[in-house]
């Protein structure tokens, strides 16, 4: 019955996998409900984190501001132009919540959750804390392309199609080959 002994006997980087799937959690929720109240993701709003594009074209999370009221114009110029993307709260013990309305949205789950960003020092297991971050509200795509569309072997009746693209480091393939393959109505499909 030490359940916390029985949890410790498991490799580290598996147990690390535990609070870190919370922290992702709670940054789908932040981009749910951003979304839910009409804001943009490749817009910036006063208050929200912006991460500036490294020479690569790689979003560079050290490399962030916050955006005010006097910068809104400048920063969302560069944003049209690939050159910084809006970012949200990825939560941990050191990194602070978003300003202006996505702080307020990240403040409400934190709420709804019974969470801070202290917790994530994990006191009972300080080996699994989480200090936080950023993480880009889009990824950017390249390199897209269509590469086939042909019958489906398998389904005669039905279409299949090879496509190619590249992500960056973070990004998961599944999440972007879900979106492409959602069906109209999500909820009627069993999605």
């Amino acid at each position: 019955k030490d359940f916390k002994g029985a949890f410790k006997r498991l490799p580290k980087r598996l147990l690390r996998l535990f609070p870190q799937a919370y922290q992702s959690y709670l940054f789908n929720k932040f981009l749910s409900r951003r979304l839910a109240r009409g804001l943009p993701l490749n817009k910036a709003e006063v208050g929200d984190y912006v991460i500036k594009v490294d020479t690569s074209g790689l979003p560079f999370p050290k490399a962030f501001t916050i955006v005010q009221e006097n910068s809104l114009h400048e920063i969302n110029d560069a944003i049209s132009k690939g050159k910084m993307y809006v970012a949200l709260t990825m939560v941990g013990f050191k990194q602070k919540l978003s300003q202006g309305v996505q702080g307020e949205i990240e403040r409400e789950i934190l709420e709804e959750e019974d969470i801070t960003p202290e917790d994530f020092k994990i006191k009972s297991m300080p080996e699994l804390r989480i200090s936080g971050g950023l993480r880009t509200a889009i990824t950017p795509l390249k390199d897209f392309s269509l590469m086939e569309i042909a019958r489906d072997e398998v389904n005669p009746k039905k279409w299949k199609t090879k496509i190619g693209f590249t992500l960056y480091r973070g990004s998961y393939a599944t999440v972007l080959l879900r979106e492409i393959m959602k069906p109209r109505n999500p909820v009627k499909a069993g999605f």
